[in-house]
């Protein structure tokens, strides 16, 4: 039952209980209004809970093809040679939101902060320096002004970037990059709840926990248990 739901039952419960003993007749018509009411509230929390899902759905896509390009960066030699990736606006395809192996990322994110750093893209990459940077320190808590102040920009110039290239905020991209590498470390690296927290950045492991079920509507254990009935 949704809170919205839990609510209207109680509005119905607290007209109907008023009533007894009344003579009016003011209930019906009360009720009915309750009910039209509340039909359109959870029609419109329905909608925004969908809009939230397909936005969710939307950047793990596009951080997929993200990952793809870095990726593809890190086996660059030269920094000449990134600045003429990042020109190109072909992205490669994936096959799924979690198709980068883990390992080849990490890697990845480790040649391209600290030996390719004066070839990364300008200011107006956001979305790829944002998400290098958010793998990079992806063990500690990151707040949107860390994120702006390592991209040396102001955080309004980082939300309008992310808006234009990702379609999100600077907070829902810190989420996203964090939920989608624990849940890699969940599945593919098979870490417990505990290790895993710890290594996105969490540090109580119930929080994480919360915060991985309202994004994937599933706990990390039931997304474990699914997987492996999925292999057995």
């Amino acid at each position: 039952m949704t809170p919205v739901a839990a609510m209207m039952i109680t509005a119905v419960d607290a007209a109907v209980g008023s009533d007894q003993g009344a003579s009016g007749g003011w209930v019906v018509p009360m009720l009915i209004i309750i009910a039209v009411v509340g039909t359109v509230v959870i029609a419109a929390w329905i909608f925004r809970e969908n809009q939230h899902r397909r936005r969710r759905e939307e950047l793990q896509k596009r951080l997929a093809d993200l990952e793809g390009i870095l990726v593809g960066l890190s086996t660059q030699s030269r920094p000449s040679q990134v600045s003429v990736a990042f020109d190109s606006t072909e992205v490669p395809p994936t096959s799924s939101v979690d198709a980068i192996p883990r390992g080849a990322l990490s890697t990845a994110i480790s040649v391209l902060r600290n030996d390719l750093g004066p070839g990364l893209p300008g200011p107006d990459r956001v979305d790829l320096r944002a998400t290098l940077f958010v793998y990079d320190k992806l063990d500690q808590p990151i707040t949107p002004t860390d994120l702006a102040d390592d991209l040396n920009l102001s955080l309004r110039s980082v939300q309008r970037g992310l808006s234009a290239t990702l379609n999100c905020t600077p907070r829902e991209l810190i989420l996203a990059v964090k939920m989608r590498e624990g849940k890699r470390l969940l599945l593919d690296d098979g870490c417990r709840v505990q290790e895993a927290s710890r290594a996105v950045g969490f540090d109580d492991p119930f929080h994480f926990s919360r915060r991985f079920k309202a994004y994937y509507q599933m706990s990390p254990s039931e997304m474990q248990t699914r997987q492996s009935r999925s292999v057995a």
